[in-house]
């Protein structure tokens, strides 16, 4: 029996299965049979009913995912307490929305290697919702996403950044009136599903601007690229520390506007690696702070 396999055994009961376990933990669902086929062996006890297609867990395995829920949290209090005073050794998971993990992050982890030598860094790129839950199961250490809506209390959130929205253009175009421009010209709208994209589309309706949408992306990054090759223009976040291309582009003021991106760090108030997890949030500060990239 592992601390690892308790893990597991509570991300299946809380998930209600093998597959959604393994997409909470970024392990294989082969891995994770695996590991529940170990406990089961080392208990000499049945903890699933398999008798349907999907398992589930049976009244014996949540009767043990409740004391082995006391484990962990014991655990975890023991290794805070005996790891205090010395430098985080092991693997951190850091979660990013992808318009922070093409520069904000790697330079942050960059700077941040250099002083915790024994530290791993797992970087997870997703969506702020499916950030959020994987924080809030503990598959994920700290996340860098938009400002939730709710946020749990068994969360710390502490805002990162302000950015203000913006019209992105190609570096060529030469217009100047934003509201013209996107009456006129192609839209390329990012995904309701982002909260950039419920941003823009929220500061849209508000000013009853009607776009000519030809184009929805997922990310930011694959926006500004078809933005650069002049395929239309779009309302995004001014991003805090831009990669390459979106520092290359126009980004014209929205008048009278006052709606922005808040960008902010995410993690478990009783994550036991709570040291190297300000130790992160120190370097994504002094980042941000910087002057230049």
């Amino acid at each position: 029996m592992s601390i690892k396999q308790l893990r597991t055994l509570l991300a299946i009961e809380k998930s209600g299965s093998f597959s959604a376990a393994a997409d909470q933990l970024f392990i294989t669902k082969a891995a994770v049979g695996q590991q529940m086929k170990l406990l089961e062996e080392s208990l000499n006890t049945k903890l699933f009913d398999r008798r349907r297609l999907i398992p589930t867990v049976n009244p014996a395995g949540m009767l043990f995912a409740k004391e082995a829920q006391k484990v962990i949290e014991n655990y975890d209090k023991l290794f805070n307490s005996t790891h205090a005073d010395e430098d985080f050794s092991g693997t951190i998971s850091v979660g990013s929305v992808p318009s922070a993990i093409l520069a904000l992050v790697p330079l942050a982890v960059k700077s941040m290697m250099q002083e915790v030598i024994k530290t791993k860094i797992r970087i997870v790129p997703g969506i702020s919702t499916d950030l959020y839950d994987h924080v809030l199961n503990g598959s994920i250490d700290v996340v860098i996403l938009s400002q939730p809506q709710r946020i749990e209390p068994s969360l710390q959130w502490e805002v990162l950044a302000e950015e203000p929205l913006v019209l992105l253009t190609s570096s060529g175009y030469k217009g100047n009136n934003p509201i013209k421009i996107l009456q006129t010209e192609p839209y390329i709208r990012l995904a309701q599903r982002t909260s950039v994209g419920s941003l823009a589309d929220r500061w849209l309706t508000k000013n009853k601007i009607v776009v000519k949408e030809t184009m929805i992306m997922d990310s930011m990054e694959t926006l500004g690229c078809m933005v650069a090759h002049g395929l239309g223009v779009s309302v995004v976040p001014d991003l805090t520390k831009p990669d390459p291309i979106f520092s290359n582009l126009r980004k014209i003021t929205l008048s009278n506007s006052s709606d922005a991106r808040i960008l902010g760090m995410l993690t478990r108030k009783d994550n036991p690696k709570q040291k190297v997890i300000m130790k992160f949030k120190q370097h994504i500060n002094n980042t941000i702070k910087a002057t230049s990239l």
